[in-house]
């Protein structure tokens, strides 16, 4: 279920978030109901669960004399890889870079809010945290220590057009790590989480018609909206 955490910056229940994907990911976050949660480490930017280079040079303006041994923070970064996390991308409107890059020829994308998103998540027996995603500048900038979910929390400025908020899990750093575990389905209630459900401008208008048959078949009343971001009507 969902968690607060007094060390992560809240977002108001009123955000707006969607959730961009293709459409087989759509079809598994219905059959699964719930989103996929990845491994940190195995995303595409492999900067996601490390510390930026600036940290290193920053360490003794930040804490003086008293600074751990770097084994310390190699270890911190190891155990990054027993987090897990579940993006969404902050808009009171569709994002033409988020379709482009996300769910481009058949995709769709689900709408929802914070709040929505946090009583989703209540059939859930894990603790989600939820945090807006920080951007740094990774050769200047020092992303705060003494909170291992600081590491899912910021990224590096190239990525800033993403305005990603993100759900994070933490499992039992007691556990030893498993490299082929990628992620997990996690357990929501969709009549909670989707608002409504956007077609891709690009996508074919088949796509429309197969996505209204779907959520017919698991009982979803959910409206589906076919995106007009490249029509003039």
């Amino acid at each position: 279920m969902y968690n607060s955490h007094p060390q992560l910056e809240e977002v108001d229940d009123s955000v707006v978030l969607w959730k961009y994907m293709n459409f087989t990911k759509f079809v598994a976050l219905l059959v699964n109901e719930g989103v996929w949660f990845s491994r940190l480490d195995r995303f595409e930017d492999v900067f996601e669960g490390t510390y930026p280079p600036a940290n290193e040079r920053l360490r003794p303006e930040v804490y003086g004399d008293v600074v751990m041994p770097q084994a310390n923070y190699d270890l911190i970064e190891h155990l990054s890889r027993l987090m897990y996390v579940s993006c969404f991308h902050a808009n009171n409107y569709e994002s033409a870079a988020m379709w482009s890059l996300y769910s481009k020829d058949e995709g769709v994308a689900i709408q929802t809010t914070v709040k929505c998103l946090k009583e989703s998540l209540l059939s859930e027996t894990r603790n989600i945290y939820l945090s807006p995603v920080t951007y740094i500048d990774f050769e200047k900038d020092f992303l705060p220590e003494g909170n291992l979910l600081y590491l899912a929390a910021y990224k590096r400025k190239s990525f800033e057009h993403e305005k990603e908020v993100r759900c994070i899990f933490s499992d039992d750093f007691t556990k030893p790590i498993e490299n082929g575990n990628t992620g997990f389905n996690s357990k929501m209630d969709l009549n909670k989480l989707i608002q409504k459900v956007y077609v891709s401008p690009y996508a074919q208008p088949f796509i429309e018609h197969i996505t209204i048959e779907l959520l017919q078949k698991y009982s979803y009343p959910m409206e589906v909206v076919s995106s007009k971001l490249y029509t003039l009507t």
